[in-house]
């Protein structure tokens, strides 16, 4: 952990959670849900374009925000991605010395979702600012023993299998299988629980 993150837990832990109204929520009472990851590349933001889609059609979410760190600066921001009133993006350039945004993620925090999923398997610093300072009624994320502090529901990660890969499946290994996978665990866990 380098002396930036250091500073940046220090001050997160010393930041003012939001009032809000915590409840559980099933992902079948659910009338909003916000997203949030971190921007890779078109074919990723494409899957979680159709996650919000599916959330709507399957599942009757009425409103899905979608909110994306960019880990690179604004002039070099994907031109795929658009601003909408509970969906945007804030890049490298939008954040300040200690690492939070300082624009474009104020209407996504103040939306009063009833579900917020952190859809990242590992922490991704801006983003944990954007999950502490939202008001969302029921935060959702990957049980982490550093990060867990701001979530409601802590979803565990699988254990990866101790077989022994031989060169060409690691090489084959699309990283992003274990993103899917821990994705679709998350939304059939909400879906399943009952929470009235």
């Amino acid at each position: 952990m380098n002396w930036k993150e250091r500073i940046f837990r220090w001050r997160l832990n010393r930041l003012v959670p939001p009032d809000r109204e915590r409840r559980g929520c099933s992902l079948g009472r659910a009338q909003s849900v916000g997203l949030v990851y971190l921007e890779r590349d078109h074919a990723h933001y494409r899957e979680v374009k159709e996650l919000a889609k599916r959330l709507k059609i399957e599942f009757g979410v009425r409103r899905v925000g979608m909110m994306s760190y960019v880990e690179s600066e604004a002039k070099e921001s994907p031109t795929w991605l658009v601003k909408k009133l509970d969906s945007g993006y804030f890049c490298k350039s939008d954040l300040n010395w200690l690492g939070w945004p300082v624009k474009e993620f104020e209407a996504f925090v103040d939306a009063p979702f009833d579900l917020l999923i952190d859809l990242e398997l590992e922490p991704v610093l801006p983003l944990k600012f954007i999950v502490r300072k939202s008001c969302a009624a029921m935060k959702v994320g990957v049980d982490h023993p550093d990060w867990n502090a701001d979530l409601d529901l802590r979803i565990v990660r699988d254990q990866e299998e101790g077989e022994d890969l031989e060169e060409v499946d690691v090489i084959l290994h699309d990283p992003m299988d274990d993103w899917r996978a821990h994705t679709e665990k998350t939304i059939s866990f909400l879906n399943q629980m009952d929470l009235q």
